[in-house]
């Protein structure tokens, strides 16, 4: 049964979330992960950056989450979602409060924050002739998001199918290349990412947990 197969009082809710189950089950390998955002959560308001950095995180990737049900296969979406929360994730790292910047902050996501193994991994996302550089990988990424946010071009991205591992050709702009990696790896760095910004966060505030 589909959540769209249930009653509005018994649908997953975005304000339903609890966190700490999330997590430890979107990143099973990390085994104190839940204790982690548990303590996270228990910090008080005048020490939340830390938190919304991992709730936003949650939400947003979440919500793509969602997306599969009503558009299946069409990864765009939520390639939109995730890198809506790796924006978000840097500027609250970073303290922006102005507006814009939206590459910008993406790209410090991707550089600052996440670490050499999600680069490396995205060093060998996408290729054309040869490997992309994880640099030029983001900025695939990027331009897929504003295809979806800017005029609804959602339909020409393609990333291979989870559990296979032949690499699809797909269209981004006015390119062509070849995706090589999956929706879930995408998932995993953005929630591993924000792990490591409210990390961030922690040392800069002088909290131990």
């Amino acid at each position: 049964m589909s959540a769209q197969d249930l009653t509005p009082e018994k649908r997953p809710h975005v304000a339903d979330i609890d966190f700490a189950e999330f997590y430890a089950a979107a990143l099973p390998y990390c085994t104190s992960i839940s204790e982690f955002v548990r303590k996270v959560d228990a910090l008080g308001p005048e020490r939340n950056k830390a938190k919304i950095v991992l709730h936003q995180a949650a939400r947003m990737v979440w919500l793509g989450d969602r997306l599969d049900e009503v558009a299946h296969g069409r990864p765009a979406l939520q390639v939109l979602f995730y890198l809506i929360a790796a924006e978000a994730i840097a500027k609250i790292v970073f303290g922006f409060a102005g507006e814009g910047k939206s590459r910008h902050y993406v790209w410090r996501f991707f550089a600052d924050i996440c670490s050499d193994k999600h680069r490396a991994r995205l060093g060998q996302a996408f290729s054309s002739v040869v490997f992309l550089s994880w640099e030029r990988a983001v900025d695939v990424l990027y331009r897929v998001r504003c295809n979806v946010a800017h005029v609804g071009m959602y339909y020409s991205f393609n990333l291979p199918l989870e559990g296979d591992s032949v690499p699809i050709m797909t269209h981004v702009g006015p390119d062509n290349c070849v995706s090589h990696i999956t929706l879930s790896e995408l998932r995993r760095i953005t929630l591993e990412g924000a792990v490591l910004g409210c990390q961030k966060v922690l040392v800069a505030a002088g909290i131990t947990l």
